[in-house]
């Protein structure tokens, strides 16, 4: 399949807006990387200049040690699956499936075995001779897969492929798509604003914000260790929870004192000095744990219920915490009664707990090899 380089990737309009600021990556042999970020933070267009659609401000591009800055999409060898499947309402699945081949000048009788084969590989084989308009989205997603793979690409490109079905049916999609990509071993880019769709498919995520890739790694090394603020709280579901609260680098013991009076222990950051500083703490609400009142300890954070959303097996539950603006949110086991007004501690995983520098939004941690040039805050 192939290999890509973007060193220092750059996206200026004629207007002056940037869309693109410098990016850097490398993506290898078989892999799928999940582009993810919310809307406007220039995913699309690094996908569009991935497949030669948007031209390139700055930079290099590289496919298996070619540049193709200046090569048009055709001479890439680049397959896009599109959000709307872009399909030929009047040719038959096998017309469309068939159509980059027909204009390659491949034979009749080889285009057929190729759409057959393609198409027995994605469960689209009773579908052939049907017209798109006869076709569920499932399927027409399916169709729009399979143009892309009968092609035999070194590098298939989706563009938010999924956003246009149904929940259950985007579940399906993704399993189908993370099936296929591994079973075919080609190298994939993947652009979705659905951070569970990210988390579930990727081998890598890229997590954009504002033109600029915000944070690069595995879904687990991104949830578990954010760079930033901004990337703790897009990746996770329902988003982690951002309190307000003072670090004292003179104690010893309890060194987080948040404006309700409550003290955690937390790492000190590498560059803490003597003396108290801001900081944000960040939570996420699977890392809390409601405690029976005979069981409450100094460090639980005490309290009032304002909004319950039973989910089936877990239940998040949004309550206030004094002194902060927003409600903090935990996700408890299903089967707890819990209810609007009700007074609960909740205790904090003291292992799994966050801090950003609240100017920089970027992450206080000694252990993170990218965020040692954090600065503390004063």
């Amino acid at each position: 399949m192939a290999t890509l380089r973007l060193s220092a990737l750059r996206k200026t309009y004629p207007n002056g807006f940037t869309a693109l600021h410098g990016a850097d990556l490398e993506i290898a042999d078989g892999e799928l990387i999940v582009v993810v970020g919310p809307s406007g933070c220039g995913k699309s267009t690094l996908l569009r200049m991935l497949a030669g659609l948007e031209s390139i401000s700055d930079g290099e591009l590289v496919i298996d040690d070619r540049r193709v800055n200046d090569l048009e999409p055709a001479q890439r060898d680049i397959a896009m699956v599109f959000q709307n499947y872009a399909l030929y309402p009047h040719m038959s699945v096998a017309d469309n499936m068939a159509y980059a081949l027909k204009n390659r000048g491949i034979p009749k009788a080889e285009r057929r075995r190729k759409v057959e084969e393609t198409a027995r590989l994605i469960g689209l084989e009773d579908l052939l001779d049907r017209r798109p308009k006869q076709l569920s989205g499932g399927q027409r997603q399916r169709v729009a897969m399979g143009r892309a793979i009968v092609r035999e690409p070194r590098v298939f490109l989706f563009d938010e492929p999924l956003s246009n079905l149904d929940a259950k049916l985007r579940v399906q999609m993704r399993l189908e798509i993370r099936r296929l990509q591994k079973r075919l071993g080609v190298t994939a880019v993947y652009v979705t604003h659905d951070q569970v769709e990210a988390m579930t498919l990727a081998d890598r995520l890229v997590v954009m914000n504002g033109g600029r890739i915000e944070q690069v790694g595995t879904p687990m090394h991104l949830y578990e260790r954010p760079a930033s603020r901004f990337v703790a709280g897009f990746i996770g579901s329902p988003a982690m929870n951002f309190l307000g609260a003072r670090l004292d680098a003179r104690r010893a013991g309890d060194t987080l004192t948040l404006p309700c009076g409550t003290r955690l222990a937390a790492p000190l950051p590498a560059s803490a000095t003597a003396g108290e500083a801001p900081v944000c703490l960040g939570i996420r609400p699977e890392h809390l744990t409601v405690v029976p009142e005979v069981d409450v300890i100094d460090g639980d954070l005490s309290v009032r219920v304002e909004l319950v959303e039973p989910l089936g097996a877990d239940t998040l539950v949004h309550a206030r915490l004094e002194g902060q603006d927003d409600l903090v949110v935990a996700r408890v086991d299903g089967i707890r009664a819990v209810a609007e007004g009700d007074r609960l501690a909740l205790r904090p995983d003291a292992g799994r707990l966050h801090l950003f520098a609240p100017d920089t939004g970027r992450r206080l941690d000694p252990l993170e090899p990218e965020c040692q040039h954090s600065t503390f805050p004063a």
